[in-house]
């Protein structure tokens, strides 16, 4: 009796995931809210804010919220910050060029709070959507006003060394400052404590592709004497975990509220480029609420097929943090240039978006589906408005 205990314990253990040593404790899918989101990307607030007056914007906004609400989405993500900028009045951030036109230029009204209220009052919910480490350009930078941190650390030898990062066309903030990590927590507690959000939300952009060597140079050294036998790679990697878990912390001093990361659908390029360790925080608690990687593919794709990639990700999921699949309502109607033999598929059917909500609507874990984006699905480019109108009323019936 004691030997067929211990092979039942043996057996326990192993469901519980100590062999691959993550936490694989799962929660119950049926008690579970099913999302069905759409982003509304500092491109829509370009179109519909900059220029507009107060009551022109809430038309747009009170609008937005009818096509949402009769598609069935229930969840928006909406631009709050997308480089270190703000969509709302901020102690930290300078106003976003996409509402006023101009860096910092003072509005007359708060677009965000706008944006909020009225998905309110329909019962939609909205999570600030903020890129926490992309920044401005160097012209961007020189225009600043010194009132912003940002700015103060720009001009000062010592602290843009520690704290920016310059790669590519712009700057990034380096998660291996403490002076950057309090600062992209102050901006996230900002936003839960002045608007009823249901929490905050970042994308991929985490370190740039470009980077090199000497642009983390000063915080690897400072991080390096404690921790001897660091790489590039590790050390990277815990800078972003310990950004990511400091933005699910705040998150939480908030009750009900939510942490969603949406990363790239590719997990080794997460890895190795972007030094986002996205299986460790889908696998594990205390990284975040629900995860939506990027599934932006065609069922024909030559080099990332949709099921294979989606299946991927659903076999990683435990359950512990909701999983959200992400889609390319944007590629409807138009040549999917990378996807080789497939390039054509969202040329050639109109039901590509619905068949694969349909296919994840399957899996056993399946949380819900997220829409990349607002103005690609209810004003495509006329080239594609029929195909688009075709895949809304599927999707219509499938979401609701």
């Amino acid at each position: 009796m004691k030997k067929l205990w211990a092979v039942i314990l043996a057996v326990m253990l192993c469901l519980t995931g100590c062999s691959d040593g993550f936490d694989t404790i799962t929660i119950d899918p049926n008690e579970t809210e099913i999302i069905n989101g759409v982003w509304v990307s500092y491109l829509e607030f370009q179109s519909i804010l900059q220029g507009k007056t107060e009551e022109e914007y809430t038309v747009s906004i009170k609008r937005m919220m009818t096509n949402l609400e009769s598609l069935g989405i229930n969840r928006i993500y909406a631009h709050a910050s997308a480089f270190t900028d703000a969509f709302y009045p901020s102690e930290y951030y300078p106003t976003s060029r996409y509402c006023a036109g101009t860096i910092g230029k003072a509005m007359t009204f708060d677009p965000f709070q706008i944006l909020v209220n009225e998905a309110d009052f329909r019962g939609i919910k909205v999570e600030a959507w903020i890129n926490p480490m992309r920044s401005f350009t160097e012209s961007e930078m020189i225009s600043l006003s010194g009132q912003y941190p940002i700015k103060q650390w720009y001009n000062n030898a010592e602290t843009r060394k520690e704290r920016l990062m310059h790669a590519g066309d712009r700057y990034y903030l380096n998660p291996g400052s403490d002076a950057v990590i309090e600062l992209i927590t102050n901006v996230a507690g900002e936003l839960l404590e002045k608007y009823k959000i249901a929490g905050i939300h970042i994308d991929d952009y985490f370190y740039p592709p470009e980077m090199t060597d000497e642009l983390d140079q000063m915080t690897f050294e400072a991080y390096s004497s404690n921790h001897p036998n660091a790489t590039r790679s590790t050390y990277r990697l815990a800078m972003s975990d310990r950004m990511v878990k400091g933005l699910y912390e705040k998150v939480h001093e908030y009750d009900g509220r939510v942490f969603s990361i949406s990363p790239n659908a590719n997990i080794r390029t997460n890895l190795d480029t972007y030094f986002s360790n996205v299986e460790k925080w889908l696998r594990n608690s205390g990284y975040c609420d629900v995860m939506i990687p990027q599934i932006y593919f065609g069922f024909e794709n030559e080099n990332m097929p949709f099921k294979e990639i989606a299946d991927e990700w659903l076999n990683l999921s435990t359950g512990r943090v909701q999983l959200l699949i992400g889609l390319a309502a944007y590629k409807v109607g138009t040549e999917d240039q990378w996807a080789g033999s497939g390039k054509m598929e969202w040329i050639e059917n109109a039901d590509v978006l619905s068949r694969q909500v349909e296919y994840c609507k399957e899996a056993r874990r399946y949380g819900g589906v997220v829409f990349f984006r607002y103005l690609s699905m209810f004003y495509p480019e006329p080239e594609v408005f029929d195909q688009m109108q075709l895949e809304l009323s599927k999707l219509s019936y499938l979401l609701k």
